[in-house]
Order: C-alpha cells, then structure tokens, then sequence
C-alpha cells in the first residue's frame, strides 16, 4: 500500500515536472520571438515614443569637414562627433556643429520615419586665418582669364595679348607652375617678328606672338586635362579643345568641322567624343579621326547631356508642339518624354546620382523630375520603362531662366535672377529663397558664393549657413578682395581657399588662406 502511495506520488511529480518544462519551453520560444521582434522593429526604425506610443524613427548620417566636430542636437550636446550616425524621432530637430578654432554650422533638418538622410557637406572654416600672396598674376586690367578647373585641382589663367598661359597645380601646399604655348592652337594670335640667336652649333629662329582675339567661355573636362576654349576673333567666335597634358594634339573644332555658332559640351574625360548642336541638328563629333556623325536629333533648340545621355527640347514643324525627349549615343533616335505647345517656355537638365538618372525638365514653373534607369529605343513605342517619377508638376514660385545640375549631381537649381529654386534629388525636397547674387557658382558639391562689395559671401546650397570668408583679407594691409566676376576656389584637399586680390599698385595677386589645420 505504502509503495502504491509512493508510486502515484512519483507519476504525479514527473506530470507536473513535464508541465512545466513545457511552459519552460513555450517562455523561451515567445521570448526568442519578442527579441527578434523588438531588433526587427529597432533595425527598422521604431521606437516608443514619450507618451508610450510606438513610432518610427529615422536615420541620420552626418559628416563633417573637417572631421571631429562636436555635435549638438536640440540643444544637448552628444559626446560622439563627426562623422557619425544617429537614429533620431521623425520630425524637425536642430542640429548645430561646433570645434575649437572653427566657426559654427547649423540647420533644421526634418527627419522621415524610415528613411535615412545623409549630411555629408557641412563646412566649418578655421578662424583667425591669415591671408598670404601667392604670386602676382598681372598689372591693373591685364588678365585675360582665369579659371579653376572642375575637381579644384588647378588654375588656368593668362595675361591680355599673351601668347603662353600658365598652368597652376594648387593639389598640394607647395604650388607648382607649367607654361603652356598657345601660339600655334589659338586663333588671334599673331605673328610679331622674327630673330635669330646664333649658338656655336646651329642658328634657332624664334618667332614672337601676341594674341588678339577674347576669351569668352572656357569648360573643363571632369578629369581636368582637357579644356574647350570659346575664342572670338575678328567678330567671329569658334571653339578650340585645348589638350593641357599635349598641346600638339589640340584641335579648332570650329575650323576641323566647319562649324558655325554651336553649342559644344564633353561626352567623355578624354574629350575624344563631343555633342555639338549646331543649326538645330545635334551630333557628335570624334575629335581623334575629325569625323562628324549623323544627325542624331534634328530640330533641337537646346539639351543638357551627362556622359552620352542626353535630355532635349525640339520643335515639330508640322504640329507646332515643343517635344522634350532623350537620346543615347547608340539610339536609332530619340525617345519622346512629352509634348509641350510652342508658347511654353521649357528648361531641361540631365544627372547621375548614386547610380541612377535622372531627367528634369521644367514647363513654365512646372518642374518634373523622373529617375531610375534609362529606356532603351523603342521606335514602335514612346513608353519610358525603367523611369519613375520623383516630383511631377512641383509648382515653383517663378519661370526660371536657367536649369543647372551642381557638381556632384545632388542638386537642381532653377534660377531667375537672385530667385532660386533648388531641388534635393537624395529627398526630393525643393528650397526656395532669395540669394545674395544673381550668379550661380560652386564653391564645392554643396556649397554657393559670391563675391558682393568686397566679401566673399558663401551658403548652403539651401540658402543657410551664410558666411563671409573675406575678412582676413580686409585686415592685411593694402589687399582688397578683387572684382565681383573673378572666381574663388577650395583646394581638392579642402585645405587652402584661392581668391583673387587687388594690391596696392592696382595689380591682380593671387592670395589664398589655410581654411582648416
């Protein structure tokens, strides 16, 4: 009896021990589940908020040149500082950098549930810089041009009637210098005398030349070796691709290929290939063979090309409607994007942006901006496969006059005179405001200047953050900030700001300072 007693006990224990193993096991798996969960909804963002509600969040990703600047967001500062990423509530927050020796930076960014954005271009300017001449460029009035190149790895300029331009490379703290001969390639240049200096072994014969024509437009390829020069020369204007690296391989694109007034853009780094429009008919030309192509479009008024991928506006004589298409260099032709009537005013413009294209044309103040990859030719179809839309029909608040994309491709400034309007392809945000100068010039991917009554006056390409980076120059003795149309520079290695100053003599001085330690 006392065994039986014994043995229900023990069939009971191992019931009780089995229930709750089971309950043991089933905690663990739901457990697991809401660990899973809960990272899943973290990675993806969510969070639970002040007044307990689930909400989610966005990411923020923020640089900073230099590097190392402390951070402060909504008023508390963070112990990490830049670069670094932060998950951050969706909504407005402040933001504002700071560094020992610098100036500050600050804006008010919005954050979008699950989305990430990217910072990258904050710029904090070391202070109490001092502003040192580089060299002497040329006597009062006597500077035929001067032009940084695209990637702020060098300077191009030259002195009025020169035959020789100089070639400056400012990658590096120490400034090296190349005389280029432009008397066999430019047109204008003439002739002056003749001499000869007898040496022991032979008689050299030197020729002496002075230019004649004008400079009046000067492009730089991306890889910064080749140059397209616009000349005017006797009431003529044609165009010279300038071979910087080898100046016996330059070509008078406008003598080579019997062009009239044309429209000239690069399509490729070793300007072996470029687009002309000329007459309204667009082609392409090899500058290594000197063959021109096909017509590739006819009746195009203007395009905008990136690479051999080209948005355009063309006229229908028969319909009378304005087309804005695309084209690629192996198209049969173009692919008809829309129709506009002919009494629209049309802009168009063309990037690439983190591997996507990106077409932008603007009607009247309808902008409309379609990205993705884009489609092949199609001469049954007109269909734009491949292409979604970013923003369609964004009203702006004025008919820009000029369509330009920024040098890295992010931005989309619309402008008319100091009205800008820019779009953020990374978010698809428009900014409008009015800017210190009607001019549009970069002084780095993200950032605009002017040089307005003495100050060099810089901002965010949004319109914030506005500084003036004469202010070193105003202290040095007999130095004033050279006139409004002369360019200002940041070196590639974002240590020395160039600008142009004018001495006391009235000469033109090259003048730069350190911007960061």
């Amino acid at each position: 009896m006392l065994y039986n007693i014994y043995h229900m006990d023990f069939d009971e224990k191992k019931r009780r021990q089995l229930i709750r193993v089971i309950i043991a096991e089933i905690g663990m798996v739901l457990s697991v589940a809401a660990i899973v969960v809960v990272a899943t909804l973290a990675a993806m963002g969510f969070m639970i908020s002040d007044n307990g509600s689930i909400e989610q969040s966005g990411l923020m990703q923020l640089h900073s040149l230099p590097t190392g600047a402390n951070v402060k967001i909504d008023g508390t500062t963070l112990f990490p500082r830049t670069n670094l990423s932060r998950t951050l509530s969706s909504g407005k927050h402040e933001i504002e950098l700071y560094r020992d020796g610098y100036d500050t930076w600050s804006k008010t960014v919005t954050i979008r549930p699950g989305v990430l954005i990217r910072i990258y271009y904050p710029r904090l300017f070391l202070q109490n810089r001092v502003a040192e001449n580089v060299r002497e460029l040329a006597d009062e009035g006597e500077l035929e041009f001067y032009s940084p190149s695209t990637n702020r790895s060098y300077i191009l300029y030259a002195k009025k009637g020169e035959s020789e331009w100089q070639l400056l490379d400012i990658r590096s703290d120490e400034i090296k210098s190349t005389t280029l001969d432009l008397s066999g390639v430019l047109p204008g240049m003439i002739e002056e005398k003749k001499s000869k200096t007898v040496r022991k072994t032979d008689n050299i014969e030197t020729h002496d030349y002075t230019f004649q024509g004008q400079i009046e437009e000067i492009k730089w390829s991306s890889n910064e070796e080749n140059v397209l020069v616009k000349v005017k020369y006797e009431g003529k204007s044609g165009w010279v691709l300038v071979r910087l690296r080898d100046m016996a391989r330059s070509v008078n694109i406008t003598e080579t290929f019997g062009l009239d007034e044309a429209k000239i853009e690069f399509i490729d780094d070793a300007a072996s290939q470029l687009y002309v429009l000329e007459k309204r008919q667009l082609r392409r030309i090899s500058t290594s063979d000197a063959v021109i192509s096909r017509v590739l479009v006819n009746n195009v008024i203007d395009f905008s090309n990136k690479s051999t991928a080209v948005i355009y506006v063309a006229e229908n004589p028969t319909t009378k409607l304005r087309e804005i298409g695309m084209f690629r260099d192996d198209d049969k032709s173009g692919t008809k994007i829309t129709e506009v009537p002919e009494d629209k005013k049309v802009k168009v413009a063309i990037s690439y942006y983190y591997s996507e294209d990106y077409l932008i044309y603007v009607i009247d103040n309808e902008m409309t901006i379609l990205y993705g990859k884009l489609p092949n030719y199609n001469e049954n179809s007109d269909t734009l496969d491949g292409l979604k839309e970013l923003t369609t029909k964004i009203t702006l608040c004025a008919d820009p006059t000029s369509l330009e994309v920024s040098p890295d491709g992010e931005y989309i400034v619309g402008r008319k005179d100091a009205q800008f309007m820019v779009v953020d392809l990374d978010v698809g945000d428009l900014y409008e405001y009015q800017a210190p100068s009607a001019s549009l010039r970069w002084l780095d991917a993200s950032m605009m200047y002017d040089i307005h009554d003495g100050e060099i006056l810089v901002w965010d390409y949004d319109g914030t953050n506005q500084r003036n980076l004469a202010e070193s120059a105003k202290t040095s003795a007999g130095k004033e900030v050279a006139a409004n149309n002369s360019p200002v520079v940041i070196t590639a290695n974002n240590r020395w700001l160039y600008y142009l100053t004018t001495g006391k003599d009235k000469e033109t001085v090259l003048t730069r300072e350190k911007i960061r330690d």
